[in-house]
């Protein structure tokens, strides 16, 4: 079977952080993982990323993620995040209203410009959409809890060319947790602590990355097996 992963980069990143406490995760081995055994045809990875104007330290640590990605054939999507203004406190002292109410104190604010994704999911569906027209494409795994990703499989079954082209969930379970099967799909599938050990990335990207340590991990990457035991993490 020839598969094609597309991962919701915010989605996966924010449901591993909270299930194992650590949310960077390699595109590539989360894709050998999730279809052991099966050819992977091509991995996408959709995400924002912040502006160099409003954010540049979090978008050069998402710029050199990125930048990784590359390396090992994962085709990036990014979008520029959409930004608003809002107002947030600065002190952290203030009184519970529930034990001090009708108390009165002053509180210090501040605004910021606060980043926000826009369209990645109908990005993400649309470009899946397009690629289960592909010849060498029989499965579509959307890596995602995005309930509005959910009509994927409805539309992919009325495209007339690949009659038969599955497409299944893959969903972040965390260790105390079962997988919730979603009619939506053919089939769910589960990104568990197994998973994510194999697919975590513990390069630090808040520096510029050692050239000598990507260009080792790119090669074991591009020897690594199918499976849990090989687990080119990069350096902790």
């Amino acid at each position: 079977m020839r598969v094609g992963v597309f991962i919701d980069g915010q989605n996966i990143t924010i449901g591993a952080r909270y299930a194992f406490g650590h949310g960077n995760l390699h595109p590539l081995l989360l894709a050998r993982a999730l279809a052991p055994g099966r050819e992977i045809v091509e991995v996408r990875y959709a995400t924002g990323i912040p502006s160099p104007d409003i954010d540049p330290e979090r978008h050069e640590v998402e710029h050199r993620r990125h930048e990784l990605m590359l390396a090992t054939d994962v085709v990036v999507l990014e979008r520029p995040l959409r930004y608003r203004w809002e107002w947030s406190l600065r002190d952290r002292d203030l009184p519970d209203p529930r034990r001090h109410r009708g108390e009165v104190r002053r509180a210090r604010v501040k605004a910021r410009q606060r980043g926000e994704e826009k369209g990645i999911d109908v990005w993400l569906a649309l470009d899946a959409l397009v690629m289960c027209t592909r010849a060498d494409l029989d499965c579509v795994v959307i890596a995602s809890a995005d309930r509005d990703l959910d009509l994927i499989p409805d539309y992919v079954r009325m495209i007339p060319i690949n009659e038969g082209t599955k497409v299944v969930q893959a969903q972040v379970v965390a260790d105390d947790h079962e997988v919730r099967k979603n009619p939506a799909y053919d089939d769910t599938i589960a990104i568990d602590r197994n998973v994510f050990e194999f697919a975590r990335d513990d390069f630090d990207y808040s520096k510029p990355l050692v050239e000598e340590e990507v260009a080792a991990f790119v090669t074991r990457i591009g020897a690594a097996h199918d499976g849990p035991r090989d687990q080119p993490r990069g350096p902790r």
